[in-house]
């Protein structure tokens, strides 16, 4: 796939610091030499495939059940491991915890909910 090859190397190029702008034009400019402009909105599709790959895998979300203050005191600790701070978390309800809290992002899961512990109880009971 031609169109994500160019998206990668947009995006490399974008977090080398260049203006956005200029990077696209460019691109443009040498597609048009080659006669592959068809291929812009592909390649802007792939690049927006990468972009929200790459989002989503830097992106720490807090699940919380309602206590969403008391979630973020006890998360305090394990974000200053990460050296994460608390603005750049994302806090979601999670209407399917019914108390504590789970952390994912930056390939992490902590699970400081009451399901996690009360699905462990339920799988201990049915295995004896």
């Amino acid at each position: 796939m031609l169109e994500n090859a160019y998206a990668e190397a947009l995006q490399k190029v974008a977090r080398s610091g260049k203006e956005p702008k200029a990077v696209v034009s460019s691109l443009h400019e040498a597609l048009a030499r080659r006669g592959r402009q068809a291929l812009l909105p592909r390649i802007a599709r792939a690049f927006a495939r990468i972009a929200e790959r790459d989002l989503s895998r830097n992106a720490l979300v807090l699940s919380v059940a309602g206590a969403e203050a008391k979630a973020r005191k006890e998360t305090k600790q394990v974000l200053d491991a990460m050296h994460v701070d608390m603005k750049d978390v994302e806090v979601r309800e999670d209407d399917t915890l019914i108390g504590g809290w789970r952390l994912e992002g930056r390939e992490h899961l902590y699970d400081a909910s009451f399901k996690k512990h009360l699905l462990s109880i339920y799988n201990r009971t049915i295995k004896s």
